[in-house]
């Protein structure tokens, strides 16, 4: 009798499940890559674009986040977003120069705003709306640029003045602009995907790095480095980059909507990024490596050696069109009384 129960449930679950609807799948789908560990600022920001997009009841999208460098690391990942195979790349505008040389504008030294609310306000002018489309014939939408905070030295040293960055072998993105600032110094760089910057400190591989304290501190980067200098000499600051392909494909529905949820997911970003500076800072001091504090004088010292000389060379690099960007900035500094 249990037997005859049993076998007269599953033919009748088996009935239910073949008539049953398919799972519902989405219409479109968007993977976004980025290569910070999961908690990032970045990751949260991505996180949240997800979920905005996921609810959307106009645009038929399903969007997954991959951290930590799941999908490929730079030097595969940019090819897969320009062909469409990945849909969304979030990484350091340094990494869209080999495709377009004028980004490289985001990577001048002692350039931007040192004030992050400032910086923010010029990302909302009309001459980052017109850097931002530069990218576009490349294969490469960019509907915003997140601000994950202002880079910093980590090395085995206390760098202090010009002289001590002689010599240290450092990694650098695969930006000619922050090659030069690091030549300027008298570093030798070395380009690696960022995955691989770990190990390569603990090897002595390379003996220094630079990125925002809360970076430093999700890599663990202060775990092989004995000394973060505090330099703020640049920004690190995201790229939201679309592929063309994928985006030509999508309604203008979808269009506004992605557009909305970068600008949410960029102000999630930055509000965490503030929010974990000090945190981590302590953090970091507790662990027992050394915060490195320049005076005035030492940071104009290193300023000196970078400014103008790293911008003369991008605007000689990329010519006029990069003359213009310039120019476009510096008036908005000037409108905004940014000094």
């Amino acid at each position: 009798m249990h037997q005859f129960i049993k076998t007269g449930l599953a033919t009748c679950l088996a009935g239910m499940l073949a008539f049953a609807p398919a799972a519902y799948a989405a219409k479109y789908t968007m993977k976004i890559s980025h290569s910070a560990a999961p908690g990032d600022p970045r990751d949260q920001g991505a996180n949240l674009v997800a979920d905005i997009l996921n609810k959307s009841k106009t645009c038929d999208i399903k969007v997954q986040v991959f951290p930590s460098d799941q999908l490929g690391g730079s030097g595969s990942i940019w090819e897969q977003v320009q062909l469409g195979g990945v849909e969304v790349m979030i990484a350091p505008a340094a990494n869209l120069v080999p495709y377009e040389p004028l980004v490289g504008i985001l990577d001048l030294p002692y350039f931007w705003p040192s004030d992050p609310h400032d910086l923010l306000k010029v990302y909302e002018s009309q001459a980052m709306a017109d850097l931002l489309k530069v990218p576009e014939p490349h294969g490469f939408i960019v509907p915003g640029v997140w601000h994950t905070g202002y880079k910093n030295w980590t090395s085995n040293k206390a760098l202090r003045t010009p002289a001590d960055f002689k010599g240290l072998i450092v990694r650098v993105m695969p930006s000619k602009v922050l090659h030069k600032q690091n030549e300027l110094l008298g570093m030798q760089n070395v380009s690696m995907n960022f995955g691989d910057t770990y190990s390569a400190l603990q090897s002595g591989t390379i003996g220094g790095q630079d990125n925002p304290i809360p970076l430093i501190y999700n890599m663990k980067f202060y775990e092989v480095q004995k000394y973060i200098t505090m330099t703020n000499h640049g920004i690190l600051d995201q790229v939201f980059a679309i592929s063309k392909i994928f985006w030509d494909k999508l309604p203008e529905a979808c269009h506004s909507e992605i557009r909305a949820a970068v600008a949410e997911g960029g102000k999630k970003t930055f509000e965490v990024n503030e929010k974990l500076i000090q945190e981590d800072l302590a953090k970091i001091r507790a662990s027992g490596t050394t915060i490195v504090d320049l005076t005035p004088e030492e940071i104009s010292a290193i300023k000196n050696v970078l400014e103008p000389a790293v911008k003369n060379y991008y605007v000689d690099m990329v010519g006029s069109k990069g003359a213009e960007l310039v120019a476009k900035f510096e008036d908005e500094f000037k409108k905004m009384g940014i000094e």
